[in-house]
């Protein structure tokens, strides 16, 4: 085989390869019950026709029986009456029945082994069908639950990427959150330094009013103790 040969043959059978690798393998399940369904019936046409040709054959054989009686009677009477010419005869013809009943009676027998293997096939094929269909459901339910599970595993690992993304969002809050409490509370250390600032004034004016209010009790206690001695 010359170079550019292989060649050629090698690249039909990658292109063969690549397209049955293209097809969808419940398509092919599909075409190879239907060309079993297509074989069983073939099969059953085929033990319909042979039981039909076993039944014609045993009638037959049965008409070749009776007549060969009829004729072997027909032998017996010609003996008696002594007449040779018609007993030879009907010797001649019982001995061509005779050979057309054992022609017959062999039909028959291989006529009923043909019946019997057909229907054996039928019944094989019959069964090989109803064990591939359950497989096939088999494999639908297995195909049906590989890709739930993978549907799952999809849910849960977005449930994660997810997870991820909210506990990053929460701790981007948080530091948010304690970065403002930071401002706030440098603000408020600010204002204690700051001479200007409202909340210093305030401060300042509650103290001097506690002093005020302080000044003013001491003095309301002295003269109390001034106008009303305490009893020697």
């Amino acid at each position: 085989m010359s170079i550019k040969r292989r060649i050629t043959r090698i690249v039909q059978a990658n292109r063969n390869a690549a397209a049955e690798s293209d097809v969808d393998p419940r398509v092919q399940a599909q075409n190879a019950q239907q060309a079993q369904r297509s074989l069983l019936e073939k099969a059953r046409r085929g033990a319909a026709d042979v039981a039909a040709h076993h039944h014609r054959v045993g009638l037959a054989a049965n008409e070749a029986a009776e007549y060969l009686n009829r004729v072997e009677t027909a032998v017996d009477a010609a003996v008696r009456r002594g007449d040779d010419d018609a007993a030879r005869a009907a010797i001649r013809e019982s001995m061509t029945a005779r050979r057309r009943l054992e022609t017959l009676t062999a039909q028959l027998r291989e006529a009923e082994q043909q019946a019997r293997r057909l229907h054996e096939d039928v019944r094989r094929l019959e069964q090989r069908m109803q064990q591939n269909a359950m497989d096939y459901d088999a494999m639908l339910a297995r195909r049906a639950a590989a890709q739930a599970a993978i549907g799952v595993h999809d849910a849960l690992a977005s449930s994660s990427r997810e997870a991820g993304a909210i506990e990053a969002a929460r701790r981007n809050a948080e530091l948010e959150v304690r970065r403002f409490e930071a401002q706030v509370q440098a603000r408020e250390e600010l204002s204690w330094t700051d001479p200007s600032s409202p909340r210093l004034q305030q401060a300042f004016e509650e103290l001097e009013a506690d002093a005020a209010a302080q000044q003013q009790l001491e003095e309301l206690k002295r003269r109390t103790f001034r106008e009303n001695p305490p009893a020697q």
